[in-house]
């Protein structure tokens, strides 16, 4: 008999954060709004303003107040009508 471990399941902690964003799928030219509804340091959760199916790629960029804005891209893992869960590949934080 050969015994398996599995690796333990980790969710990243989640703030409930509200800010401001701009978001658009990789490649297109166009912004369109949402705001943050919860931030870890493995994903965005936010509300958009329309359905994008899972698994597309999106440039998002969050403006934080007072730090500046986070620059990331990610794919979609979880969608519910306008609200859209991004699974973050990259990020930058652009001081302004």
């Amino acid at each position: 008999m050969v015994a398996t471990m599995q690796a333990p399941l980790y969710r990243a902690r989640r703030f409930p954060l509200q800010f401001p964003l701009h978001y658009r799928k990789t490649g297109t030219p166009s912004w369109q709004d949402g705001e943050t509804i919860n931030i870890s340091r493995t994903g965005i959760l936010f509300r958009a303003g329309e359905y994008i199916p899972p698994d597309s790629i999106l440039d998002i960029e969050v403006h934080m107040p007072t730090k500046g804005i986070l620059s990331c891209q990610g794919s979609i893992v979880r969608t519910d009508e306008s609200i859209i869960a991004v699974q973050i590949h990259r990020y930058n934080i652009l001081r302004g």
